[in-house]
C-alpha cells in the first residue's frame, strides 16, 4: 500500500531535495522517509501512467525508492535536478515491469505483423535508439513530461514492450489511426527534446 503524508514537493520542497539525497548517501533513513513523503505523488503518477494497474505501480514505486537509496551517492547535480533523476528511474522501472509482464503473457513472436504496411515505418525509424539516448543523457524526464499520458503509454508499449501498431491498437482498444497519430506526435516531441538536450550538454 502506498503511504505518505499526502504532500508533494513544491518549490520549497524541491529546493530541499538535494540535501535529502546527500543525507541518504550518508545512510540517513530519516532523510529517505522525508524524501519519500515529498516525492511519492509524482513518482506514483509517473509509474501508474505507464503500468496502469495501481497494485503494480505501488510495487514499482517501492523499487524506485530502493534504487534511489542504493544510488544516492551516485546522484550528479550537473546532469539534472533530483526530480529528473528520480522520475527517470521511475519511468525506467515502469517500462521494465511492462517488459516482464509481456514475457509472462505471450510466447508467440513479438512481430507477427512485421511485414504489414502499418508497421513498416516504425521498423525503419531509429526511435528506440533515440529514446535510449535521451535516457543516457538524463533528459528522459523532461522529454516525457512534454508528452500526453496517451503518448507516454504508447511510446512505452512500442519501444519497451516491442509491440506493433496493430498490437497497441488492440491492447488499448483504439483505432489504428489514433495509435499512429499518438506515436508520430510523441516521437516528434522526443526528437525535439533530444536535440535540445544535446545542445545543452555541448554548451
Amino acid at each position: 500500500m502506498r503511504e505518505g503524508n499526502g504532500s508533494s514537493a513544491g518549490p520549497e520542497g524541491d529546493a530541499g531535495l538535494p540535501a535529502l539525497v546527500e543525507a541518504m548517501a550518508r545512510r540517513d533513513q530519516g532523510a529517505l522517509g522525508r524524501f519519500y513523503d515529498l516525492t511519492i505523488d509524482r513518482v506514483f503518477a509517473t509509474v501508474v501512467r505507464i503500468v496502469r494497474i495501481e497494485a503494480d505501480a505501488e510495487e514499482v514505486a517501492a523499487d524506485v525508492y530502493q534504487q534511489a537509496w542504493e544510488r544516492a551517492a551516485d546522484y550528479d547535480p550537473a546532469r539534472g535536478g533530483v526530480l529528473t533523476w528520480l522520475l527517470g528511474m521511475a519511468w525506467s522501472r515502469a517500462v521494465d515491469r511492462l517488459r516482464r509482464e509481456r514475457r509472462h503473457r505471450r510466447a508467440e513472436p513479438l512481430h507477427p505483423e512485421r511485414h504489414a504496411q502499418a508497421y513498416a515505418g516504425s521498423d525503419a525509424d531509429p526511435s528506440a535508439a533515440m529514446i535510449d539516448a535521451l535516457a543516457s543523457a538524463g533528459g528522459v524526464t523532461r522529454a516525457l513530461a512534454a508528452l500526453s499520458a496517451a503518448q507516454q503509454r504508447m511510446v512505452a508499449l512500442a519501444f519497451h514492450e516491442d509491440l506493433s501498431h496493430a498490437e497497441i491498437a488492440e491492447r488499448e482498444r483504439l483505432p489504428l489511426g489514433t495509435v499512429k497519430s499518438h506515436l508520430r506526435r510523441g516521437l516528434a516531441s522526443l526528437r525535439r527534446a533530444l536535440r535540445i538536450d544535446e545542445v545543452r550538454r555541448h554548451d
